[in-house]
């Protein structure tokens, strides 16, 4: 009597239960294996935006010069120097607290312009054009000027 009772239609027996166990190990182990591929793609392609804006960045060659600050504004001469192989569109100046701000200027190749821009500066600073943060001036109020 036992026996009839395991032996009826759609009863979980044994190889139906070992198939259902290996099935739902090979879904969890499909998803795992989505979703480390995607956090791996996801990742290169950050890696590879990445090393194209640097790429890009490396076309501009700049100075400053001439830094006055004062209580309101800070001015200097940025000058995009004539080996340099892209026109700026755009400064973004940061200070030692890490505020930025982004001032919209059209400087060609070659050219240079007077910059006046609303920004308290007491000490360091940092400009960089076209959001090319990776290669920045590092300045400070007294004029002198690092290119990294």
């Amino acid at each position: 009597m036992k026996m009839l009772l395991s032996a009826k239609r759609g009863a979980l027996t044994g190889k139906k239960a070992v198939a259902l166990i290996l099935l739902v190990v090979g879904v969890m182990l499909m998803f795992f294996i989505i979703s480390q591929g995607v956090g791996i793609y996801k990742s290169s392609r950050e890696g590879t935006d990445a090393r194209n804006d640097a790429a890009r960045c490396v076309g501009f060659l700049y100075t400053i010069s001439g830094i006055t600050a004062t209580d309101e504004e800070l001015q200097f001469t940025f000058r995009n120097e004539i080996s340099s192989t892209e026109d700026i569109h755009n400064l973004t100046i940061a200070d030692s607290v890490s505020k930025k701000q982004s001032f919209a200027v059209s400087i060609p190749v070659g050219a240079s312009m007077a910059v006046r821009v609303p920004v308290k500066v007491d000490g360091d600073f940092t400009v960089y054009p076209d959001d090319c943060y990776v290669f920045p001036a590092k300045c400070d109020v007294e004029g002198e000027c690092a290119y990294h």
